[in-house]
């Protein structure tokens, strides 16, 4: 059903998924909340409609609150799925690199995006991309499809939804008076399921090791301010190694910071950095659009890209960059 918020899901769309007998969903690589459980509520509406489901991500499964689910995922797909010319579903990104390795074999299929990153460079046929940069997950994006083909919601794709939301909102904390109101009606229904808020937000954030929290303080102590503190930066070194993701508890402290516009993480590699960046509501800034001229990708206030060159050489990059749209922006 066609929304302010939601336009109507094209009938390419509709009707690719509802001919295909077998469908892989990918996913991108180094996966988050969104990401996996968009993969599995989309393999949960094609289940329902009696297809066999393949399920690709290349990993890694770092992030507590999916780790657990990687033995449900393939990171290549099995020749016996290739041989039947599958309808490929590519969920959470909307460039073919960022799947990685495991969309390699299925490039030239018939594929759909589902997608709710405003950056990228379309690669599908026409009317086989649904992209809604305003929406605060893809799994929203999901339960939009899922209304589409007339399918009720049902408790374990209510979970799926919910989670990947409370993910890509901060539980809550990112939705606007923008997507607001029809978020907020739509989760609604989902919590009607049986879900908890209380407990996922208990299952997603309980049970990390003391040393997590001692390595987020040590990345915080060494942060550097740029531009009177609008800009804060700090990174990992390629020898510092974290059971976890400690990027999104250190945005969560520093875009609390008074003054700040842009929270800048780098995580050195061998050879490369991925730069992490994240952007304060009504800052002005729209860091997607930054990180797309560095390869990268992402939403208006989080976004990312892997750079090559050591960490100084990255850090003096952004900087810079990043320096020239907080001036631009002001205030």
């Amino acid at each position: 059903m066609a929304s302010e918020l939601y336009p109507g899901i094209p009938s390419g769309i509709l009707d690719a998924i509802k001919a295909a007998g077998d469908v892989v969903v990918i996913g991108h690589s180094n996966p988050d909340g969104d990401c996996i459980h968009s993969q599995l509520a989309t393999a949960n509406i094609l289940t329902r409609l009696g297809k066999k489901v393949t399920l690709l991500n290349d990993g890694p499964f770092a992030r507590n609150e999916v780790k657990a689910l990687e033995p449900l995922f393939k990171k290549n797909c099995p020749a016996g799925v290739l041989e039947k010319n599958p309808l490929v579903i590519v969920v959470d990104c909307s460039t073919p690199d960022r799947p990685g390795e495991c969309i390699r074999p299925l490039l030239g299929h018939e594929t759909i995006v589902l997608d709710h990153h405003s950056a990228g460079v379309p690669f599908t046929d026409p009317g086989l991309t649904y992209i809604v940069p305003a929406s605060v997950s893809t799994t929203m994006i999901i339960d939009v499809l899922r209304e589409a083909l007339g399918l009720p919601l049902d408790r374990d794709f209510a979970d799926h939804v919910y989670r990947g939301f409370a993910t890509d909102t901060g539980f809550f904390h990112f939705i606007n008076e923008r997507n607001g109101e029809e978020t907020l009606r739509r989760i609604a229904a989902i919590v009607g399921q049986g879900i908890s808020p209380y407990d996922v937000f208990d299952e997603m954030h309980d049970g990390r090791p003391l040393a997590y929290f001692k390595a987020v303080a040590s990345f915080i102590d060494r942060v550097e301010s740029y531009k009177e503190g609008r800009i804060l930066m700090t990174w990992q070194g390629k020898a510092e190694v974290v059971d976890g993701k400690p990027a999104d508890d250190i945005y969560a402290q520093l875009l609390q910071v008074a003054g700040v516009k842009v929270v800048v993480f780098l995580k050195e590699r061998e050879g490369f950095v991925e730069c992490g960046l994240r952007s304060k509501n009504g800052s002005g800034i729209d860091i997607g659009a930054y990180a797309a001229t560095l390869g990268g990708g992402g939403h208006r206030y989080a976004a990312g890209a892997q750079v090559d060159g050591s960490l100084d050489d990255v850090k003096a990059l952004v900087i810079e960059g990043i320096g020239q749209l907080v001036d631009k922006a002001g205030g």
